[in-house]
């Protein structure tokens, strides 16, 4: 049974409230193997609207855990899936859970259900059906301490703020 290591991670223009979200997929026997440049193709990007950073944390990671179910049918396949983030949100969501579940989703002063809910729910129904394991990656390390995980995270960090940079460019010029 394969082991498969999904790296995600955003960049957000909070003013705008578009961000995008990243991820890299990789066979766990690669990350060895493989130059960390030679994934650099393989990170995929999505633009997000009207989210916020901690929102498009969690729209991205499931967005890559549903392009993961549609691409790997056979359900051993991703049932040793490790991600790695460097999200504090999505480190801690797995602990939350009881807490969540018991205020029904709700904050204990408003009594109102979290703006993030229905993606906590769906987190949670990816969490049981694929069981992963979350590893929290300090994020923008120097160069000099990266191993080969932080390399293949500084690919996909690299995408996702790539790509916000092209669309702000785009979005300025045509404003102009």
């Amino acid at each position: 049974m394969s082991r498969i290591a999904l790296f995600t991670d955003v960049s957000i223009n909070t003013n705008l409230k578009i961000g995008f979200g990243a991820y890299l997929l990789v066979p766990e026997s690669y990350l060895e193997e493989t130059s960390c440049d030679v994934m650099k193709k393989e990170v995929k990007v999505k633009k997000f609207e009207s989210t916020s950073s901690t929102k498009l944390e969690i729209e991205a990671l499931l967005w890559a855990l549903e392009e993961l179910e549609k691409s790997h049918k056979e359900k051993d396949l991703y049932c040793n899936l490790t991600i790695y983030t460097d999200s504090q949100c999505i480190a801690c969501l797995s602990g939350r859970r009881t807490k969540l579940e018991r205020s029904e989703f709700k904050s204990s002063k408003t009594n109102k259900e979290l703006n993030n809910a229905l993606l906590y729910h769906r987190f949670y129904r990816f969490s049981d059906r694929l069981k992963f394991e979350i590893i929290k990656l300090k994020g923008h390390s120097k160069l000099i301490i990266k191993d080969t995980l932080h390399k293949m995270f500084s690919n996909v960090d690299k995408g996702s703020r790539k790509a916000l940079r092209a669309y702000l460019d785009k979005h300025a010029k045509s404003v102009a």
